[in-house]
């Protein structure tokens, strides 16, 4: 962003503390030991997002363990400071009940304290001592030349050659999509209520499987399907299948796993485990479960009409989708479904003005939808949320955005009809994330009208 004036300046930092936590003392808890926040990280693990994760471990690895909520949140990618302080705020609520202490006003006072950055005034989070030596401690960070670095605690051998930064849960395929899935391959669930985990049954299969239960229907994890690890020797196999990753370890702890083997991990007990798999698309899921069961690819492309498969909404390489993908296109072809709630929950207002008023907003492709791959179409960062008057002039190439978000005129729009619809020169997209890049890139190269 870059400001002008002293006044822009002053008006961006006090928006900018208005969700900061204030400056607390040393300690706005009772010190909590190192120990005690082992044994709840560990008790919890399971309820752990992905992003409050990458958020904590992104902490432990700044240097000196500080860093804004701007910086957290800039570090899983949230267009905001907001999303990080409630993220970050439900993982140390969660800490607090499991380690038994009283919740205090701004929950991430039991991970950090606060102070203000003597050179931006914006308030700094300092991560404990205590919980920087338990993820030491459990492995989810190490020292390496005197500075931390993540690490994938008991990496597995077999993890393939491809890259061990594992995508960000919301690109994986949402829990009740896999369940979904699964009973479609015939599994079932038998009766069980009040678990982290649930567990799946096939006739064909000796042992259960389990999926990380979450209290939300569009729910992601990175890993949510665990399996008994006899499995372990085809891992390698499933992950060369695109689209198929493994968890961050090389196995999963759930004392819920009932039936698993148990192992010593890291704690005074043994506990049950197995091998987490994630998916990023249907493809992949159906074609590792069609591995598993020794059943076919359930094929879906009779699922849409004969009128839509003949229209231009669909490309000749999109054939092979599943049911669920097909119904999901569809559904973000006329601004329905998961794909607009995916930008509501992403931009949460308008990527422009921040209008907040759901009713006024629309759903946008950058890249065009007869442009665009399926996957492409489905990908939140290839849409804007906008107020109509910005959702035409850029669906009809007047505007387009830079890099940085600026927003970039047409010289066919002329100065009396921007005035009209509020277009100035000076809007910017409020937030830019490095997977927008592209795809404003395509939009400024081949249909802005320049």
């Amino acid at each position: 962003m870059e400001l002008k004036s002293k006044e822009e300046w002053r008006a961006h930092l006090a928006e900018a503390m208005k969700s900061a936590p204030p400056v607390s003392p040393a300690r706005a808890i009772r010190v909590v030991s190192t120990e005690e926040y082992v044994q709840a990280l560990r008790y919890i693990e399971p309820e752990i997002t992905e992003n409050q994760r990458s958020m904590l471990i992104s902490h432990a690895a700044a240097p000196g363990q500080v860093l804004t909520m701007s910086e957290l949140a800039a570090s899983v990618g949230f267009p905001n400071y907001n999303a990080a302080n409630l993220q970050y705020g439900q993982l140390a609520g969660k800490l607090a009940d499991a380690i038994g202490i009283v919740r205090p006003k701004y929950l991430v006072y039991v991970l950090a304290s606060f102070d203000d950055d003597p050179d931006t005034s914006q308030s700094r989070a300092h991560l404990y001592p205590e919980l920087l030596a338990a993820l030491q401690q459990l492995g989810w960070v190490e020292m390496e030349g005197g500075s931390q670095h993540v690490v994938a605690p008991d990496a597995s051998p077999g993890h393939t050659g491809r890259s061990t930064v594992a995508p960000d849960a919301e690109s994986m395929l949402p829990i009740q999509q896999v369940i979904e899935t699964l009973e479609r391959y015939g599994f079932t669930r038998p009766d069980q209520s009040g678990l982290k985990v649930v567990r799946f049954e096939h006739s064909a299969l000796a042992a259960p499987l389990f999926v990380k239960q979450s209290s939300g229907n569009h729910a992601h994890v990175q890993a949510p399907l665990v399996l008994h690890p006899s499995y372990e020797n085809q891992v390698a196999d499933w992950l060369s299948i695109p689209g198929i990753e493994r968890g961050h370890a090389r196995y999963y702890h759930n004392s819920n796993l009932r039936s698993f083997p148990k192992r010593r991990n890291r704690g005074t007990t043994d506990i049950a485990y197995g091998v987490d798999l994630g998916f990023q698309h249907m493809v992949a899921l159906e074609q590792f479960l069609a591995s598993l069961t020794g059943a076919e690819l359930i094929s879906a492309k009779s699922a849409l009409s004969a009128d839509f498969a003949a229209s231009d909404y669909l490309k000749q390489h999109d054939l092979a989708l599943t049911d669920t993908e097909r119904e999901a296109l569809i559904k973000a072809r006329i601004g329905q479904g998961n794909y607009r709630e995916a930008l509501l929950a992403y931009w949460g207002s308008c990527a422009v003005t921040d209008c907040s008023m759901s009713d006024l907003l629309r759903a946008s492709h950058i890249k065009p939808w007869r442009d665009s791959s399926a996957g492409e179409r489905l990908d939140p960062f290839n849409g804007l949320l906008l107020i109509p008057n910005l959702d035409l002039a850029f669906d009809q190439r007047f505007i387009s955005f830079d890099r940085h978000g600026q927003i970039l005129l047409s010289e066919q729009l002329d100065p009396t009809s921007a005035k009209a619809l509020n277009i100035t020169p000076e809007l910017r997209l409020r937030h830019v994330h490095a997977r927008h890049q592209d795809y404003l890139a395509w939009h400024r190269q081949y249909l802005f009208r320049k």
